[in-house]
């Protein structure tokens, strides 16, 4: 007997690899890749307080981070893009079931950001969560009254 993890494709019907948890994967690596490293998410931050500067948008501009702080956030970009990555390889209903909820949180803690005040930059985010929330929801839905 063996404890061995295999990538091949599950037999059952439960594991069927539904199209939108797929692109719902792949909207996130699109998305979070960039913050995946320190260099690459500072480039990005600064894109994002140029754009609050450059349309004048309400809300507090993003501060500039440190090191320590650009640590964490390269954390969550690496984390939501190997996340990405596993659904896009095995888009199980369980995993965007996972990924949904996940998604009410991320919007959740978004929506708490903008009522304490920070740049409306954050709405970009925002819509994108609350989209791919209302579709992948959708499917798992319409996935389980057809089971």
């Amino acid at each position: 007997m063996t404890d061995q993890i295999t990538l091949r494709r599950p037999a059952s019907t439960d594991y069927e690899r539904p199209r939108w948890g797929r692109a719902g994967a792949l909207y996130d690596l699109v998305v979070t890749i960039g913050f995946a490293t320190p260099f690459t998410a500072a480039l990005l931050l600064d894109a994002t307080r140029w754009l609050h500067d450059a349309l004048d948008l309400p809300g507090a501009r993003l501060p500039e981070l440190g090191p320590t702080a650009l640590m964490f956030v390269s954390m969550f970009g690496t984390a939501v893009t190997m996340w990405a990555v596993a659904r896009l390889m095995r888009p199980e209903p369980r995993f965007i079931a996972i990924d949904t909820a996940g998604r009410a949180a991320f919007a959740l803690w978004m929506t708490w950001a903008l009522l304490n005040g920070q740049s409306t930059t954050v709405v970009v985010f925002l819509i994108g969560e609350v989209l791919w929330l209302a579709l992948q929801l959708t499917g798992l839905l319409r996935l389980r009254r057809s089971a």
